[in-house]
């Protein structure tokens, strides 16, 4: 292996690794496309097109490993071998993005990549199963040009280039490797070739034909007798190709055109100069006419747009200490004629920041479709282990999430899918019997509700059963039978949440070991999101995961509790209440009190944090947060408004309390911490409350 020292190989190495990926997840969705229809030509295309792209890529890169087996695998992506073996190329197609994705896994780490072996066995047999065959009787040609072959061929046609389709047809009994070779110089001698089927003596053993698109200006006759080749070629036949009908083209068709412009007339010197056979796969990499294409993307180092993001929180921190200051001299010069220019510089300081601000923030925005195109591959993969028929249904798709939360929600996301896949999911028999169909559907959508993007992952399965729940936390001691008894439904559904537990009567490859869904509620509450679950008995279940825009400011609510300053996210604050003592009561060592047609938990923060009550006013001040379907009353001394707070994470160090996921400052330089709402309804579901919504 090669790695480069300097820090421009170093970002050339990045951008391989990015660009990678991407040709891996075009693999992946070529490979299950034609899983429903094989043979298809634009696949494979892409194939084609992805593997030559990832070989010359990995080459320049030093990886050479890769590289090569990159090479050996486009041997079997020619057209007459896809043709054959229709049925086994997507396995192939599949298997590959799997060895490449490995290896570059190892190439990131400075590991030594895998052999893979599997997938140079898959091609192996491909390769070699033909040879033992005996050969076919020849095809008629078809002259089926790639798309770029028919760009080369149009713009020669518009030279006013007379242009030749050639077939020849081999003798039964010329060998191969010789004919083809006695038959490419013959070509090349006879014009300018063009393009060429097929490229590689091996082959010609299966089509038994090579065709040829000819540019020279000698007749047919003379290019019949030209290529006759005494017991090699037994038949010839030669059309002149006219001006093809022009039809609407993309830029794609533009880019391509302009690209084979450049290259014919490079090569347009002598009518006879060799020029070689042109391939889909090489529209990537010529450098003729898409150097001069506008474009109006650009990757960006996500740290970079990190340190933006950083300095304009800095800068909403300046604006409040600015308002701070600006309405202390109001209240000591009311009549100064200065305080209105002050207020209007403020005023324009303020929209210019919120612009900013918002800028900022679609930057690091991105469509959700980045994330749900993994998941294709994922149902197949255990739809295939578990003999099960399921197809994945997509919306929602160009709903934009912050890139450092699309991240974080990758992993939750595939244990909801898998699991989904393999316990949601029945088998087709059981399908059957309960009245279903045979297909089972697992549906992924995304969609913005006020603050916050919603995520939902659903399946008509075989749904939760509640009793079967709470048996499995009684025989591992979470719960007591007497308090598994006081739990309402949605109490003991979340309990799937607690880890360690799992519902499956059996260990598969993919889950049934307990854990999955603690890690999905863990990374949730570290995104300062919630889950919510809706599942309903042989109907099926809904996982809603619901997080915010972005981490990097939220509006929040200010109060006291016992002196230190607290916020909580605007968007969790359902109202704010005030009671008296008396209509607080204790239920099972909880306090509740009752707001309507509702039974809450009061939550006091210096309990939770084992710290003393302090004394308050006969009439307190509740806020009732919610996370979904669950509330809680929140006991504050005083309120002190609401104002927009640039989050900033704090060490574990610093604070030793989960309650606490962030803090901020104030423009007084006062810290504020914010709460962890995730976090305290987590913790007040460890011991539910009788009759308590918590």
């Amino acid at each position: 292996m090669t790695f480069f020292p300097d820090e421009r190989a170093a970002e050339l190495r990045d951008l391989f690794f990015e660009s990678a990926a991407e040709i891996l997840q075009a693999m992946n969705e070529a490979g299950l496309a034609l899983e429903d229809h094989p043979g298809d030509k634009e696949n494979l295309r892409s194939v084609r097109r992805a593997v030559h792209t990832l070989k010359g890529d990995s080459a320049a890169c030093g990886f050479r490993e890769l590289s090569e087996l990159a090479h050996e695998l486009e041997d079997v992506l020619t057209p007459e071998l896809t043709q054959q073996h229709a049925g086994l190329i997507p396995e192939v197609v599949l298997a590959a993005a799997d060895t490449f994705h490995e290896m570059l896994a190892a190439y990131r780490n400075n590991l030594q990549p895998p052999a893979g072996g599997a997938l140079r066995e898959h091609i192996q047999r491909l390769l070699t199963k033909p040879a033992v065959q005996p050969r076919k009787v020849a095809r008629e040609a078809t002259f089926e040009w790639t798309e770029y072959e028919r760009l080369l061929i149009a713009e020669a046609l518009r030279r006013g280039d007379h242009i030749y389709n050639v077939a020849l047809y081999l003798d039964s009994e010329s060998l191969p490797a010789a004919a083809f070779e006695l038959i490419r110089k013959a070509l090349e001698g006879a014009g300018k070739v063009i393009a060429q089927h097929p490229e590689k003596a091996v082959d010609l053993q299966l089509s038994g034909v090579i065709e040829a698109a000819l540019s020279t200006s000698k007749p047919a006759d003379w290019i019949r007798q030209r290529c006759q080749v005494p017991s090699v070629v037994a038949r010839i036949s030669v059309d002149e190709i006219k001006e093809q009908p022009t039809k609407p083209r993309d830029l794609l068709d533009i880019l391509l055109e302009s690209e084979a412009t450049a290259i014919s007339a490079g090569v347009s010197g002598s009518e006879h100069g060799v020029s070689g056979p042109f391939d889909d796969t090489h529209t990537g990499s010529a450098p003729g006419g898409i150097s001069h294409a506008a474009e109006n993307s650009l990757r960006v180092d996500a740290t970079r747009i990190e340190t933006v993001m950083n300095l304009v929180g800095e800068l909403i921190i300046g604006k409040s200490m600015l308002q701070r200051t600006i309405n202390e001299f109001e209240r000591s010069h009311s009549k100064d004629p200065l305080r209105g220019k002050f207020s209007d510089a403020m005023a324009f300081q303020s929209r210019v920041l919120g612009e900013l601000q918002k800028s900022v923030m679609k930057i690091r925005m991105v469509p959700v479709d980045q994330l749900f195109r993994r998941f294709p591959r994922v149902v197949r993969d255990v739809a295939k282990l578990q003999h099960k028929d399921i197809v994945l249904e997509l919306s929602g798709q160009n709903t934009d999430l912050d890139k450092g939360i699309l991240d974080s929600l990758a992993e939750p996301l595939a244990h909801l899918v898998r699991n989904a896949a393999d316990h949601g999911i029945e088998s087709a028999a059981e399908r059957m019997a309960a009245g279903k169909p045979a297909r089972g559907t697992i549906r992924l959508d995304s969609y913005h509700e006020g603050d916050q993007v919603v995520i939902e992952v659903s399946d008509d399965g075989r749904g939760l059963e509640r009793q079967k729940i709470v048996d499995r936390t009684i025989e591992r001691g979470i719960l007591t039978p007497e308090e598994a008894s006081r739990l309402t439904d949605s109490e003991a559904l979340h309990l799937i949440f607690t880890p360690g537990l799992s519902t499956a009567d059996h260990i598969t490859e993919i889950s049934g070991r307990g854990v999955g869904l603690d890690v999905v509620q863990a990374a949730l509450s570290n995104l300062k999101g919630a889950i919510e679950l809706e599942s309903e008995p042989g109907k099926g279940t809904t996982f809603r995961l619901l997080v915010p825009l972005t981490l990097a400011s939220i509006q929040a609510l200010l109060f006291r509790v016992a002196g230190r300053l607290y916020a909580v996210p605007i968007t969790s604050v359902v109202e704010i209440t005030r009671i008296a003592d008396d209509e607080i009561h204790r239920v099972d060592e909880h306090e509740v009190f009752q707001l309507r047609e509702q039974v809450l938990t009061l939550v006091r923060l210096e309990r939770l944090e084992s710290k003393p009550a302090t004394e308050r006013a006969k009439r307190i001040f509740v806020v009732v947060i919610g996370a979904g379907n669950r509330k809680f009353g929140l006991i504050v001394d005083s309120l002190m408004g609401e104002e927009e707070l640039v989050i900033k994470a704090l060490e574990d160090r610093l604070v030793t309390s989960a309650l606490v996921s962030g803090a901020s400052i104030l423009g007084d330089g006062t810290v504020v911490l914010i709460l962890n709402v995730p976090a305290v309804i987590s913790h007040l579901s460890r011991i539910p409350a009788v009759g308590a919504t918590a």
